[in-house]
C-alpha cells in the first residue's frame, strides 16, 4: 500500500470521526466542528506517514536477511 493510497484512507477518515466524536449532528459551534475536522485530519496525515516510514524500514530489514 503506497504512501498516496494511505493518505486517501486515513485524512478523510479521521476527520470524520473527529466529527463523529465532537458530538455528530449536536454541534457546539462552527469553529469547534472545524477544530475538530482539522485536528482528526492531522492525525490522518501523521499515521499516514508512521505507516508509510513503517513499511519501509521492514521492507530494507527483510532485504537485508535475504542477501546474507
Amino acid at each position: 500500500m503506497g504512501f498516496r493510497l494511505r493518505m486517501i484512507i486515513w485524512i478523510p477518515t479521521l476527520a470524520y470521526a473527529g466529527f463523529l466524536l465532537l458530538g455528530g449532528k449536536t454541534l457546539a459551534s462552527l469553529g469547534q466542528v472545524v477544530y475538530a475536522v482539522f485536528l482528526g485530519a492531522l492525525l490522518g496525515f501523521l499515521l499516514a506517514a508512521m505507516f508509510t516510514m513503517r513499511q519501509l524500514r521492514r521492507e530494507k530489514r527483510f532485504a537485508r536477511l535475504r542477501n546474507c
